[in-house]
């Protein structure tokens, strides 16, 4: 049979597998990301495969509406991502257009998947807005919310690709919020990434974002043990070596993402590569108790007390996060209960510029009531702040 957690955790231990361990296997094997999930790129070969190639100016129909596509914003393994005007309400919404080289289940998996996440209510604040799918020429289509630009786009617009803990506090208690609603309805999202994860509006309501992309998603008591999902560098370890897929998978994804956002690359990759090239900075990670210690912009960084007990917690969240454990690893709710969220530690030092800042950052994620105050989803310290 598949291994057990605990097998797995035991297995990794008589393999003496820890960090560096880890480190090495993801790079050793770092040429399936072409192969695993196809990426931009790939879309080419898939327009000469597919029955309908997509374009600027062409018009779809659905029983309801049709939509004209304005502008193609994103392409994959998937098919594409187009920007339409809806004819019946002349409003831009974002269309997926699915290849038709996969099976109609993954279209229509997708479609049900998407369903359950409205089911009930009007879906959540921190998870794309789907509106409808239909099918076209042989297509399934999937029309939601027009969003703004994703994570990796506003990484790139940031010196060094990095942000600040003040920045990337509000938005791992979003992917938290979110995650916490997938939960609560048995699914897992399995792709999380950077590029799944989008701002509504980086101008009007900075640092509020969503959750996108479920084309990989599947209930937990539908997921098949030892299927290789998510992308390469947010792969959790137990995916790795077939163990069994959970929501703490999606938990791992979040801790690799936080840690990019802080050091501006990805997490393992830059651990393997400070250990073999020269740079004009010491580094020297081996563990994430080194991000503490050695952050290579912390002359750029503030350095004041409340600032290095924020770091400190945050890379205890981290720790968390990235458990080799899944059964250990810690929840949505774990997230938001912990002090680099809650700021706890921030409170006593309030007068200090830096604990305003982050507390001000935390509060203007968006200027409108968010949802999940109706349903008590906010953390102690936005609690205290009543809500966004």
């Amino acid at each position: 049979g598949l291994p057990t957690s605990p097998q797995l955790i035991s297995a990794f231990r008589s393999l003496n597998i820890c960090w560096s361990t880890l480190v090495f296997l993801q790079q050793t094997f770092e040429f399936k990301i072409s192969s695993d999930l196809l990426d931009e790129g790939s879309d080419q070969s898939l327009d000469m495969q597919s029955n309908y190639k997509v374009k600027v100016g062409d018009c779809l129909t659905s029983p309801s509406s049709s939509y004209r596509v304005k502008k193609i914003i994103g392409s994959g393994a998937y098919g594409k991502v187009t920007l339409c005007q809806k004819a019946s309400n002349n409003q831009m919404v974002a269309l997926k257009v699915l290849t038709n080289l996969y099976d109609d289940d993954v279209g229509q998996k997708e479609a049900r998947i998407l369903q359950m996440l409205q089911e009930g209510d009007s879906g959540h604040d921190n998870i794309v807005q789907y509106m409808d799918s239909f099918q076209y020429e042989g297509h399934h289509c999937h029309e939601f919310e027009k969003l703004d630009i994703d994570m990796n786009d506003f990484l790139e617009s940031r010196p060094h690709m990095t942000l600040q803990l003040t920045e990337i506090r509000p938005i791992i208690a979003q992917m938290a919020r979110a995650l916490q609603y997938l939960k609560t309805k048995g699914i897992v999202h399995c792709d999380l990434k950077p590029a799944n994860i989008m701002m509504t509006d980086h101008i009007q309501q900075p640092l509020h974002v969503k959750l996108i992309d479920f084309g990989l998603a599947c209930p937990v008591g539908e997921a098949v043990h030892g299927t290789l999902v998510q992308t390469f560098y947010y792969r959790a370890p137990e995916v790795q070596v077939g163990g069994a897929i959970t929501e703490a998978i999606d938990i791992w994804s979040v801790g690799c993402i936080a840690a990019e956002m802080f050091l501006g690359t990805y997490l393992f990759s830059w651990i393997y590569r400070s250990r073999l090239i020269q740079r004009p900075f010491p580094l020297t990670i081996a563990s994430l108790d080194d991000i503490y210690e050695n952050d290579p912009f912390s002359g750029e960084r503030m350095t004041s007390p409340a600032e290095n007990q924020d770091r400190r917690l945050f890379v205890d969240l981290l720790k968390h996060m990235l458990d080799l454990d899944p059964v250990s690893r810690y929840t949505p709710e774990d997230i938001l209960n912990h002090p680099f969220i809650t700021m706890s530690h921030l409170q006593h030092c309030f007068p200090l510029y830096y604990s305003k800042s982050a507390i001000a950052t935390q509060s203007q994620k968006s200027s409108r009531k968010r949802r999940e105050a109706e349903r008590g989803g906010h953390s102690p310290a936005e609690q205290e702040q009543g809500g966004d």
